[in-house]
């Protein structure tokens, strides 16, 4: 009895060790969108899902957990073991804006989570109704210290890209604007036509065809690098504002303490998916996005970088999650 006894502990043992041994992956992969269907992330999301798991053999399922500014489907992510089978696909507002404007965050947006991978951007940029008499970042500039406070800019929403962006200009540039928050870029846009105010830090897929028409103006282009779509058309950083980059990113991210090779093997994945000319052909003419890959240890300082510019900014202008 004791010989089969031993036996049978050594026949899971060594079943265990095998299971143990497996490369990863072997089974499906689950991709947390934090935001709903049909919208931007999801449809990057779709994008990446099928080609990534034909690259590493196995299934990824896409799950849409919105809500909580995008906190909810991210909190899922941060509290899931790090085997690599949970991944999250999201941008700044989970990982540093929204967590800054709530009292008692679920999760540190950095801490909690191991950066894999940026893999793409969408360029904003400032625009103006035609009869704002500016054409350039300076003549912005130069035309809000003569006219303080009576310049009018729109954005998203407060706490969006478009918001924290301006108020991030406001300050280096010691200019006075006031913002009009909307709910979405549509209705901003809408007003910006209409003339109801003067200026907008939206997304290019959003302004992109005004622009062409003539019923907007391009002032500056609010990310690092020129835009594909709008090679000519300067950064806020060539004007002299070093390091300033507001662009919309998306990123994949695991749990905190997911394995270097786990870690590896996905972002060696996500480069060979969005190298592909065809994903980077549909992602610009689906919303305008550009393939920026950024390799874990570089996503993880632009991490740092960002929040390092906008937690200090959200504090002081005293934005709260509603």
């Amino acid at each position: 009895m004791k010989l089969l006894h031993w036996t049978g502990v050594l026949t899971l043992a060594v079943m265990a060790q095998g299971a143990a041994a497996q490369p990863y992956p072997n089974k499906v992969i689950k991709l947390v969108n934090p935001y709903a269907a049909g919208g931007p992330f999801d449809l990057v999301a779709r994008e990446v899902a099928k080609p990534l798991g034909d690259v590493l053999g196995q299934q990824i399922v896409i799950e849409n957990r919105p809500g909580g500014g995008a906190t909810l489907g991210a909190d899922v992510v941060a509290k899931s073991p790090p085997d690599g089978y949970t991944l999250l696909l999201t941008g700044s507002p989970s990982q540093i804006i929204v967590p800054a404007m709530m009292s008692q965050p679920p999760y540190d947006g950095i801490k909690d989570f191991t950066p894999i991978a940026m893999i793409a951007t969408v360029p904003n940029l400032i625009v103006a109704k035609p009869s704002l008499p500016v054409n350039s970042l300076k003549s912005l500039i130069d035309y809000a210290k003569a006219h303080p406070g009576k310049i009018s800019y729109g954005s998203p929403g407060n706490g969006s890209i478009g918001h924290l962006s301006i108020e991030l200009l406001k300050k280096l540039a010691g200019i006075d604007m006031v913002h009009v928050p909307y709910k979405g870029a549509a209705p901003a846009v809408a007003d910006l036509l209409g003339g109801q105010i003067d200026i907008a830090m939206l997304n290019i897929s959003a302004v992109l065809p005004h622009i062409k028409s003539g019923k907007m103006r391009a002032i500056v282009m609010g990310t690092r690098k020129r835009a594909e779509l709008l090679p000519d058309l300067p950064t806020i950083e060539e004007a002299g504002f070093q390091g300033y980059d507001a662009g919309t990113w998306y990123g994949v991210f695991g749990p905190a303490h997911l394995p270097q090779p786990i870690v590896n093997t996905v972002y060696q994945g996500l480069a060979k998916v969005m190298a592909s000319p065809e994903v980077k052909k549909r992602l610009q003419d689906q919303q305008g996005a550009e393939v920026t890959v950024l390799a874990p240890q570089a996503f993880a300082s632009h991490l740092q970088h960002e929040r390092g510019e906008l937690v200090p900014l959200i504090k002081s202008i005293g934005l709260k999650a509603e």
